[in-house]
């Protein structure tokens, strides 16, 4: 019997480097910052009665309005991110940009108006922010309004636009600057400043 020589086929294998921990796939750096604010945010909607970004309170407030009210601006961020809608109404048909401007603090209006929130929006009375500065005498918000574009030339029902709304309510502060240095010293003139400050706060919610 001739022996034959049997052909053996190799197959080879190539070896597969193991990954080092410096190759794996990292989460993106901004990852855990990210899942932070997540956090902070679900945190803060329970404490506050939110079921989720969307959801309305007393009077139809939204979560991005009273963030914008208090003047946080991480959080009005962070709403934004999550997808709430800055164009929201209150029952008062008020947006958040209206609660920003209450507050005063600069950051949430900015943040609101580069979002693309209507800047010249109109209450249902009428009213706009920029008039609303105006007549509560908020003359850096009103300086800051009009900076981004607000217009000065709407007017309110009873006739008055942004300007008159901020002189009027100059001559009401005079008045009652006039008042209080008219009073007399001592207890009597404390109680007098007492309640012409007053009277001008019954007119102005008369108004």
């Amino acid at each position: 019997m001739s022996l034959h020589a049997e052909t053996v086929h190799v197959t080879r294998v190539t070896p597969v480097p193991r990954e080092s921990a410096s190759c794996r796939a990292s989460p993106p750096a901004d990852a855990h910052p990210r899942q932070s604010a997540s956090a902070a945010l679900a945190a803060w909607l329970s404490g506050h009665e939110f079921p989720d970004v969307h959801s309305r309170g007393i009077g139809g407030v939204t979560p991005l309005m009273l963030a914008a009210l208090h003047g946080e601006d991480s959080l009005v961020d962070a709403l934004l991110d999550a997808g709430a809608r800055f164009g929201a109404l209150d029952d008062e048909g008020n947006h958040a940009l209206w609660y920003a401007c209450l507050a005063g603090a600069p950051a949430p209006i900015l943040r609101l108006i580069e979002a693309g929130i209507e800047i010249d929006h109109a209450n249902d009375h009428d009213i706009t922010c920029l008039m609303q500065a105006a007549a509560s005498g908020r003359v850096e918000v009103m300086h800051l309004l009009l900076s981004l574009g607000a217009s000065e030339g709407l007017y309110a029902p009873d006739g008055r636009d942004a300007l008159d709304m901020a002189a009027d309510r100059g001559f009401e502060l005079l008045r009652t600057a006039r008042r209080l240095g008219d009073a007399k010293p001592g207890a009597q003139g404390i109680e007098a400043g007492r309640a012409a400050i007053a009277a001008d706060a019954f007119t102005d919610k008369a108004a």
